[in-house]
């Protein structure tokens, strides 16, 4: 396949070098580990006051001793796990007295959870009430679980970009500023300018390019995930490729090895798509979204969870479109709201996934012309002249 060769700006568009990229990864590389079983007395967790108030990933007002290993200080986001092993969800942690809580997390690691092995994932320094320094404990998860390495991770890709695409695509990759990590969740897009596609009838040059994306969980919490993703370089907007995608990696029996070894292989697939997305791009053009389009867009709403607010910002987005509404412009509409800023990440990738699921939805929309007609999403291979 030849590619364009339009140019692409990486800092003006916002994107992540990837050397920031790995830099902001490589907290995960130097976690502590500390296991203990539950059922010792001398386990014992402290809440101080407003101790879920701050952020999620920092130092909480919470405190943890552990017998053999001594006392830890935990982020937040550590405070609500261990609150969550203890049968406490998330909103009922909040709601009561943090003495009440502790009782109750306290009840749960000495007697209610048996024997259960913890793992205590730790990284930096906290203190005490007192300003004595301790530990920080930054996750808490299951004793098997060994975290794979978000740094390693990337270097895979970068490696796999390489190898298919040579030094060029390699060098001039970035990553999308659409970019989340913490110890449950981790999501990277790496971007490739120069695996590059221009799309006709658009009334402009408008570029396109490939990569790939990461989803990761340090503490198991997600699979590891792997998929293509699309980049539109006008708007830095992003589709996310889920026909040309790995599902999800198995742990049980894996070691952090072959986690790696399957990544590089999920991209050497993806990579085998670049073709099939570029044309499926290009497909969206001719298919137009005419007259009442509500209900179909409704539908693949339905299909792709997005939430009540995202949905009614690509509503109102398209009504106020700029050129023919055509299923292009429904996927741009979506893929450009995943970049509004405040989002959580589950909001934008849902975003970027309904543009996905777009993308391949080739058989486009009745058009309600036909008897019956329904508007509502045709199958790729409908064919008007047989349905009559």
């Amino acid at each position: 396949m030849t590619w364009t060769s339009v140019p692409f700006d990486p800092r003006a568009a916002g994107m992540l070098s990837v050397a920031d990229a790995l830099a902001l990864l490589a907290p995960g590389d130097a976690l502590g580990e500390v296991t203990f079983s539950c059922g010792d007395e001398g386990l014992r967790v402290v809440h101080g006051k407003d101790w879920f108030a701050g952020e999620l990933t920092g130092p909480a007002p919470v405190w943890l001793t552990v017998p053999g290993a001594g006392r830890f200080q935990l982020t937040h986001q550590a405070a609500k796990q261990l609150g969550s092993t203890g049968r406490a969800n998330k909103r009922y942690q909040e709601f009561v007295p943090p003495r009440i809580i502790s009782d109750a997390v306290n009840y749960a690691m000495r007697e209610g959870l048996g024997e259960r092995a913890l793992k205590l994932l730790t990284y930096g320094d906290g203190a005490d009430d007192d300003g004595v320094k301790l530990p920080l404990a930054v996750a808490l998860c299951r004793d098997t679980i060994t975290p794979f390495s978000d740094v390693k991770l990337l270097e895979t890709v970068l490696a796999c970009v390489r190898a298919r695409f040579g030094d060029e695509a390699a060098d001039s990759a970035c990553v999308d500023f659409k970019f989340w990590r913490d110890l449950d969740h981790t999501s990277f897009r790496v971007v490739i300018p120069v695996v590059q596609t221009i799309l006709l009838g658009t009334g402009e040059e408008d570029a396109w390019c490939y990569g790939v994306e990461v989803r990761n969980s340090l503490t198991a919490q997600k699979q590891t995930m792997v998929s293509g993703y699309a980049l539109r370089f006008a708007t830095s907007a992003g589709a996310l490729d889920l026909e040309h995608a790995s599902g999800g990696f198995a742990r049980r029996g894996s070691t952090p090895e072959d986690a790696y070894a399957w990544t590089a292989e999920s991209c050497r697939e993806i990579f085998g798509g670049v073709g099939s997305a570029f044309a499926g791009l290009q497909e969206l053009v001719k298919r137009p979204l005419v007259g009442d389009y509500s209900r179909f867009i409704r539908q693949l709403f339905r299909e792709n969870s997005v939430e009540k607010e995202q949905r009614l910002r690509v509503a109102t987005s398209l009504e106020d479109y700029d050129g023919d509404l055509t299923m292009y412009a429904l996927m741009n509409t979506a893929a450009e709201a995943a970049n509004l800023p405040g989002l959580g990440w589950r909001q934008a990738v849902s975003l970027m996934e309904f543009a996905g699921d777009v993308l391949h939805r080739q058989g486009g929309m009745c058009d309600g012309s036909l008897k019956h007609g329904c508007r509502r999403p045709l199958p790729e291979d409908w064919d008007a002249a047989e349905a009559e």
